[in-house]
């Protein structure tokens, strides 16, 4: 018997970003359910496949994971910490128990660099030596539900300095953090205040698209002497 490259009647293409990570969906027929699915990378010939997961084993790439749906039919393969090396061709790929007649559907995966944080606007704020400060972040409508955060110098995509965060605890107890939904402004509280604080920080909102926050830049002044607060 002769082996076959792979076929397929569809190509997907999906979209990560580096450092970051990204779902692979892949639909497949009824009757398929109880068979084994897994991710093959590059050409996928029918003999020697590159196999970083399949189902009922041990991923060999352990950023690799895959999840079946059987009620959908659609089985899910995560890649984390991307790689520009993972761009290129994949296959998702379900056993048919016919050798070597497997079920492929061809993926196309781009990856894209990350990108420093943008913004629209800079808002100034100035506090004092042994004072307090409370940056008040505006945000918009529709992100009352994410998380929010403030981030120290230049932020980049990733290794941020983020200081507070909501939802989690502050990692500089000088920091504070509170959330008004009603009027979309969240404010951070620093306290303590001292000439290291000055420079430049960010206002960022998780919109749950990978690299792509929301961003407020701030300008922080800190002056000699002492006041309760200013802003």
């Amino acid at each position: 018997m002769s082996v076959l490259a792979c076929e397929t009647t569809e190509i997907l293409t999906f979209t990560g970003y580096e450092g970051g990570k990204v779902e692979i969906r892949c639909p497949y027929e009824s009757r398929y359910e109880e068979q084994n699915k897994y991710l093959c990378r590059g050409e996928c010939p029918v003999l020697n496949k590159d196999i970083p997961v399949e189902s009922g084993s041990p991923a060999k790439d352990r950023r690799f994971s895959l999840t079946d749906d059987r009620t959908t039919r659609i089985f899910t393969v995560t890649i984390t910490d991307l790689r520009t090396e993972d761009q290129g061709k994949y296959w998702c790929s379900v056993r048919t128990g016919l050798g070597t007649y497997d079920k492929y559907t061809e993926i196309n995966l781009e990856i894209k660099p990350v990108l420093a944080c943008e913004t629209t606007e800079i808002l100034t704020f100035t506090g004092y030596e042994g004072g307090k400060v409370e940056i008040r972040c505006p945000y918009e409508s529709g992100y009352e539900e994410q998380n929010k955060y403030l981030c120290r110098g230049e932020c980049p995509v990733l290794n941020k300095d983020i200081p507070v965060e909501s939802g989690s605890p502050a990692k500089d107890r000088r920091f504070s953090l509170t959330d008004d939904r009603t009027t979309h402004i969240f404010t951070v509280t620093i306290t303590d205040l001292r000439t290291e604080d000055q420079g430049k920080h960010w206002c960022g909102v998780r919109t749950g698209l990978g690299t792509y926050d929301k961003y407020t830049e701030i300008n922080l002044e800190i002056k000699p002497g002492k006041s309760e607060y200013s802003a």
